[in-house]
């Protein structure tokens, strides 16, 4: 991820020793922003002598079949949508919150910050072991 600095061969360390535990295989997950798919599937490679490859997903990866909620919500969003543009009310996100459809300007959405979840993180590297 782009929030934290990853050293590759850390990475590599990572995979051998799942290799070492008899794993086979390993999947890396690579973040938007945080590098780029192919330079480091060809580093892991390089680095560990395992065939590697890589996909990047893309939309692909927001797919499988929306739930009845899915629906409900992106019609409501919709609706949200069409009703701010027939107020002349332009330059709007539409949002969730709570179960609740809102709207924000797109400058003040653009600008909020998100702050950074550590905790679940450094779970997804216990996870991973």
């Amino acid at each position: 991820i782009p929030e934290v600095e990853n050293n590759i061969d850390e990475v590599c360390d990572k995979i051998m020793q799942g290799r070492a535990r008899g794993k086979k295989h390993s999947i890396v997950l690579l973040a938007e922003g945080a590098g780029d798919a192919k330079d480091i599937s060809e580093q892991i490679e390089k680095i560990t002598g395992i065939t590697t490859r890589y996909s990047v997903l893309g939309y692909t990866q927001r797919g499988g079949t929306p739930s009845a909620y899915d629906r409900l919500i992106g019609s409501q969003m919709g609706a949200k949508a069409v009703e701010l543009l027939c107020c002349e009310n332009f330059n709007k996100v539409i949002g969730v919150k709570g179960n609740e459809i809102f709207y924000m300007d797109i400058e003040e959405a653009l600008s909020m910050k998100r702050a950074f979840d550590r905790e679940t993180y450094e779970l997804t590297k216990i996870l991973s072991i």
